[in-house]
């Protein structure tokens, strides 16, 4: 998603960029005037400067090319706190505003609704590792990048791509549209998911991708605001670097092995308990 000014492919990765300006911004005025300094503290889980994490998971499910999807209707809504308004807090949530405007609002409303669900080829990441942000980075990467494009459709990922959605809780955003920024971040500007064309062709000649080696840590950017003392509205609301290696192979030809990165934003998810995922930003293959 791009907005006025900045080079970035989602509303998350725009706001970035107007947090880590306000943040610095915060802490000098701080330090040079001698104002009083936030008392509120985040969850270790969320700002702590924590190491990388590197971890091995077993993806869940079985491969089924006749296995329906299953539709999800219920709604879990996800926790909401009220931070303290300090100056800290108050103006990096106007800078956030300023930056999901209308332009943002509109390609939202753009983005095609897919119904979300379940399936063989992308089944329900386990409750167990949706209760810790990294295991679920781990998992939700896994399920995203494993992928048998002959017995699996585009169609059925961005479903269960809506199953995991947690919706978007930052600057002005409604919240009608809030739980449509992970599609939008999976279709527009640089993104791991093939266009129509490509998958097809990947189809065609049988290709799989299988990731291995994920490292999980946390964004600077995000320990750095947190650091500072804004709090997000979302508790569970926090940003990842992910980077690993994603081996492409078809029949008849060698493995293709690169490295690949990604920012992954998470948050409480909208349709069950634990962490779902906000956006994904900043997709490099090298």
């Amino acid at each position: 998603m791009y907005l006025r000014g900045i080079r970035r492919s989602t509303l998350v990765g725009a706001v970035l960029v107007a947090v880590t300006d306000v943040v610095l911004l915060a802490v000098a005025l701080n330090m040079y005037f001698g104002a009083g300094t936030s008392t509120a503290t985040s969850p270790p889980h969320r700002g702590g400067s924590s190491p990388a994490l590197t971890l091995t998971h077993q993806r869940s499910g079985t491969i089924s090319t006749n296995a329906a999807p299953s539709p999800v209707h219920a709604l879990y809504r996800p926790l909401r706190v009220v931070p303290p308004q300090t100056a800290v807090q108050q103006t990096i949530d106007q800078s956030l505003a300023l930056n999901s405007g209308q332009g943002a609002v509109s390609l939202l409303e753009r983005t095609g609704v897919t119904a979300p669900a379940t399936s063989a080829q992308f089944p329900a990441i386990d409750a167990a590792d949706s209760s810790a942000a990294s295991i679920y980075a781990m998992a939700f990467t896994q399920e995203l990048l494993d992928i048998h494009f002959a017995t699996s459709t585009r169609k059925q990922l961005f479903a269960w791509a809506d199953y995991n959605n947690a919706p978007y809780s930052l600057g002005d955003v409604p919240e009608s549209l809030g739980s449509r920024v992970l599609v939008t971040s999976l279709t527009t500007g640089p993104s791991p998911v093939p266009p129509v064309t490509k998958w097809s062709q990947f189809a065609k000649s049988r290709t799989s991708w299988n990731v291995s080696g994920l490292v999980i840590s946390v964004n600077p950017t995000w320990t750095q605001a947190l650091s500072a003392g804004w709090q997000p509205l979302d508790p569970l609301m926090g940003i990842y670097d992910v980077s690993g290696l994603l081996s492409v192979t078809s029949p008849g030809h060698a493995a293709v092995v690169t490295s690949m990165s990604f920012a992954l934003t998470l948050g409480g998810a909208s349709l069950h308990p634990g962490y779902g995922a906000v956006a994904l930003d900043d997709w490099t293959v090298n």
